[in-house]
């Protein structure tokens, strides 16, 4: 019982550093020339129902000087996406071009193809089903100092079922809290900032191109181990909002393919903190079992060790992304959250296939 006592005193101090980083506020160091410094790189496999959103966001935008180029990269879409990308850029006074991979696959090649049709010093990555507000890249360019070579920014989920919603919030409270704190843990490919120059020189993706998914995990990986320096661009006005899981299988597969990426070498910061939220997550199961028959105060004040430090990420990240409702589902999310890692388990052991993009994660 000891060693839960220090197991869950070990995550609540990760929740609440997490907090504290999160809260944290820093003042950026304005660059004295910061038009026209980015190249935005959007690939995409059929995405027609889905990406009006993002150009609809990219339409809006009060200023966009910041960004140089727009490439839409196509990862052979099998539906209209390239079509109504083409007709969309023909109406547009932005700078834009519409690419193909003819011979690869994937999202990694489809990033890599942009980057190397960039010539601006720094290229953003981009989700095709994201949304954004309309001074998003106002807030960029007055944010950015341009003296890092990754800059990670808050993703968040604006629609799904509410269970998949609570974990991007949780997960953006952590990831931001401790990036900010100098520990960089996640990534998220909706949206990332780097230096075309060091990815040119770092060549992140060489030897995974056969891993479909995991592009921003391995640009975190290779940025890290090879001491480039990293920091959040973030504030109220400067986060992206991606389309979240349908149903609790979407949102299982999902949580597969993210767990997959662990398996990766390095990050070993990334996959301790890992390890404790599962571990501190599945004790939830058999402490709420001792609770019920047991009626002992000591089982009860575990869970309530487990569950306050969860309450206040949730309350946190709802509030200042403006879904103040959202951490009234907290509690059946504490009780669920458990059960779906038990499931993931489960079907990892049974070698259960995910695919993405209606592919397999290896070998395309």
């Amino acid at each position: 019982m000891v060693i839960i006592y220090c197991l869950f005193i070990l995550y609540l101090c990760l929740m609440f550093i997490s907090i504290i980083g999160f809260l944290r506020t820093t003042k950026a160091l304005k660059s004295e020339d910061s038009d026209a410094f980015i190249t935005l790189i959007i690939p995409y496999r059929n995405e027609e129902y889905r990406i009006q959103n993002l150009l609809t966001s990219l339409e809006i935008q009060k200023d966009i000087s910041s960004v140089s180029k727009i490439i839409f990269v196509d990862d052979h879409s099998t539906d209209s996406t390239r079509k109504n990308i083409n007709n969309w850029i023909s109406k547009q006074d932005l700078n834009c071009e519409s690419l193909f991979l003819d011979k690869y696959h994937g999202k990694k090649r489809a990033i890599d193809l942009g980057v190397q049709n960039s010539s601006s010093e720094f290229v953003m990555i981009m989700d095709a089903d994201i949304s954004f507000k309309d001074v998003f890249f106002a807030s960029i360019k007055k944010n950015i100092d341009l003296s890092y070579d990754l800059y990670l920014t808050a993703v968040v989920e604006n629609n799904g079922i509410v269970w998949s919603r609570i974990l991007s919030y949780s997960i953006s409270v952590i990831s931001i809290g401790m990036a900010n704190l100098g520990i960089p843990i996640l990534a998220n490919g909706a949206g990332l900032i780097f230096r075309r120059k060091s990815y040119n020189e770092l060549m992140p993706f060489y030897s995974n191109f056969n891993i479909s998914s995991g592009d921003d995990m391995y640009l975190l990986n290779s940025f890290l181990s090879n001491k480039k320096s990293i920091k959040t661009i973030f504030n109220s006005n400067l986060f992206i909002e991606t389309q979240g899981s349908r149903d609790l299988q979407d949102m299982v597969e999902r949580s597969l393919r993210w767990s997959g990426k662990m398996k990766m070498k390095g990050l070993i910061t990334t996959k301790l903190v890992g390890l404790l939220i599962v571990i501190c997550n599945l004790l939830i199961i058999p402490l709420t079992a001792l609770s019920i028959f047991k009626l002992q105060w000591l089982f009860f004040s575990l869970l309530l060790l487990k569950l306050l430090p969860d309450l206040l990420v949730v309350i946190i990240g709802s509030f200042f992304y403006k879904e103040n409702k959202l951490w009234k589902y907290s509690l059946p999310m504490f009780l669920l959250y458990p059960l779906i890692l038990v499931l993931i388990i489960l079907l990892q052991a049974r070698k259960y296939k995910v695919k993405w993009k209606e592919r397999d994660l290896l070998n395309i």
